[in-house]
């Protein structure tokens, strides 16, 4: 044994080092190295500045606010991303909810004949029954087609009339490097039309784990929060969103300690001030149309979203 001991001290090599190297890089391959192929350098130093201010992230307390806006890119978001926000305050504020695409080209109906305008309609009425659940004042419906949100004139000014009809001053949609691309044309789209707006900005992960720098306690809305994600029957029968958004919520309630034992269940948020919240967004997506302009110059995606 002295002879290894010597050889390895003659190559500098640490035996324990060299361990907990190897044990780390199932981490590096799991979960670092693919956040930095899929994305560009700029979120890349945005995930860290995330991640440097979320090492005790804030610990919500309701109400955050008077007038709650949930800006779904879909019928269902709202319910698997911050189902359990709009629980805490169903009741002690208003709740309104603007969705941006027609959910015709998501879910299944179970039926291999039915078209896309009936699956529209299906999705119309679970989000419906999730506003009464939810005791929503109001919902509206800009109907753009899945996977094409529009960054135009005409779409910045209808989604500003009904954000300003609303006037909220908590505004909760997906946050911006959420992976789907509805996800993060509907960050692009609200941080175009509503970068003045008086409101806090709590962006919530559904397809992207986010560095949360805050925290919501939802262990007693957790049951409610599984109903109104089952109000989509449509949506389930692809995806069990149901038990996603359970494990999510434990795993949320470990990792923020939001009890001794570490259990319960939990929401994790970026939150920011609407203006830095925008800027954010803005920023990126317009280091993205610098990037694919200078990889092609003919490039003229508008409002592309990294």
């Amino acid at each position: 044994m002295d002879w290894i001991r010597t050889t390895l001290r003659r190559h500098q090599i640490s035996p324990r080092r060299w361990l907990t190297g190897l044990c780390g890089y199932a981490r590096y391959l799991g979960y670092v190295r693919p956040q930095l192929l899929q994305g560009s350098e700029a979120e890349y130093r945005v995930r860290r500045q995330m991640l440097a201010h979320g090492w005790e992230p804030r610990k919500l307390v309701p109400p955050l606010g008077k007038c709650i806006l949930a800006l779904c890119p879909h019928p269902d978001d709202e319910s698997i991303g911050a189902g359990g926000f709009l629980l805490a305050h169903k009741d002690i504020a208003e709740i309104h909810l603007i969705c941006l695409c027609d959910g015709g080209a998501g879910g299944s109906l179970g039926s291999k004949d039915a078209s896309t305008d009936s699956m529209k309609e299906v999705r119309r009425k679970e989000l419906r029954k999730t506003a009464e659940d939810l005791r929503a004042h109001s919902i509206k419906h800009l109907d753009f087609p899945d996977g094409h949100i529009s960054i135009d004139v005409s779409a910045i000014a209808a989604l500003r009339a009904a954000v300003l009809a609303v006037k909220p001053d908590v505004v909760v949609l997906p946050w911006f490097l959420d992976d789907h691309i509805d996800h993060r044309s509907a960050n692009l789209l609200y941080a175009r039309a509503c970068f003045d707006l008086d409101a806090i900005v709590l962006g919530y992960e559904i397809w992207s784990l986010l560095e949360p720098n805050a925290v919501l306690d939802i262990t007693d809305h957790l049951q409610n929060k599984l109903r109104l994600i089952a109000n989509y029957p449509s949506q389930l029968s692809t995806v069990d969103y149901v038990q996603y958004a359970s494990a999510l919520a434990h795993v949320r309630a470990y990792h923020a300690a939001i009890t001794p034992l570490r259990s319960g269940a939990a929401e994790a948020f970026v939150a920011l001030p609407n203006r830095e919240y925008c800027e954010l967004v803005s920023n990126l997506a317009d280091q993205q149309k610098q990037r694919n302009n200078a990889v092609n110059p003919f490039h003229t995606t508008v409002g592309a979203v990294a």
